[in-house]
């Protein structure tokens, strides 16, 4: 009666909006906190004043103060606004911020974000339709990072971009009248 049938392909033009529920905010990240809990901040909320917890939290409201989640997943819905900073383990934006988005494990900003502040983080995806401004820092070993998390901070994707990098050099640096041979391109580390 029902199938389980999924389609081969995606359309092009298809995006993954943020989390819009908790149960969906769980999967996305495989993190969760122990009581398996999600804190909303409703669309009709509007909060002044630091917001602290241990647990998945959305924001759809407004909030006007720092937002401290660092070991759980904070999303940004469509309709949320925050002003001031947030500190997470993983962060999603759909809405408005202004401050630094601080987190250890990754920053995913969706084509519906406006944001002006500073990105920390050593791992970000930014879609296209974005709009960013202000400054962004993508170093593991970032002091505000490290001191706010601290040492907990997700350092094998910055390893990965530092292989990449080091590929590009390699590639750049090549005699542009010699061919260049696919093992020079793509070489591994065997260490």
């Amino acid at each position: 009666m029902f199938s389980k049938h999924k389609p081969d392909s995606v359309p092009a033009d298809h995006t993954v909006p943020p989390p819009a529920s908790p149960k969906s905010t769980a999967q996305a990240d495989g993190s969760r906190d122990k009581t398996g809990r999600t804190a909303i901040i409703g669309a009709q909320t509007s909060i002044k004043g630091n917001v602290i917890g241990e647990e998945e939290l959305i924001i759809d409201g407004q909030v006007a103060g720092t937002v401290e989640f660092k070991h759980n997943t904070v999303s940004i819905g469509n309709t949320g606004r925050v002003e001031g900073d947030i500190y997470a383990q993983t962060l999603h934006v759909a809405g408005h911020v202004e401050g630094r988005l601080i987190a250890s494990h990754k920053i995913s900003i969706h084509h519906t974000a406006y944001i002006v502040g500073t990105i920390i983080t050593p791992c970000l995806v930014l879609e296209d339709g974005a709009v960013f401004q202000g400054s962004i820092d993508m170093d593991a070993e970032n002091e505000v990072l490290l001191s706010a998390f601290e040492g907990e901070v997700d350092k094998s994707t910055s390893h990965r971009a530092q292989d990449q990098e080091d590929t590009v050099d390699d590639f750049e640096g090549a005699d542009a009248t010699t061919p260049t041979s696919e093992e020079d391109i793509y070489h591994e580390d065997k260490s």
